[in-house]
């Protein structure tokens, strides 16, 4: 079986689950910018296995704009918070898909990148579609 296969697999056994659990315990609202943020470490983690530290840093710089995005969401719940998370994730897994274009981190595992991709663009896709709907803090238009 090939790697992107196992992490397809893996990916959605672990993502369905994920969103039906963060939907029915009402915790959707820290759920998402918090695992967005952790999603960089993981890369970041992969770089410490081989000890390569431009791969670290080259993390580090990439996933910046996610543990920042994640952070600035978790904080300040705004209207549009559901929208710019939804579209991080979606943005991550494009850069899951493109990663060896970018730069070669040869502590990721062969199936982590299709596993993350599909990750992010289900997660990304359910809070695009799901954006409108108000939840604690998202969409409401009284946060700010």
């Amino acid at each position: 079986m090939s790697p992107e296969i196992i992490g397809i697999i893996i990916g959605v056994v672990i993502v369905v689950p994920t969103i039906y659990i963060a939907r029915k315990s009402d915790s959707e609202e820290w759920v998402w910018p918090v695992f967005l943020v952790t999603l960089p470490l993981y890369y970041m983690v992969f770089g410490f296995l081989v000890m390569d530290s431009k791969a670290i840093l080259l993390e580090l710089l990439f996933g910046l704009p996610y543990i920042l995005i994640g952070l600035l969401v978790w904080k300040f719940k705004f209207s549009s918070a559901r929208i710019l998370i939804a579209i991080a994730w979606l943005s991550h897994g494009f850069y899951d898909y493109y990663h060896d274009f970018l730069f070669v981190n040869s502590g990721v595992f062969s199936w982590y990148p299709a596993f993350c991709a599909l990750v992010d663009i289900i997660v990304g896709s359910y809070l695009l579609v799901n954006g409108w709907r108000p939840m604690h803090g998202f969409g409401k238009s009284s946060d700010v």
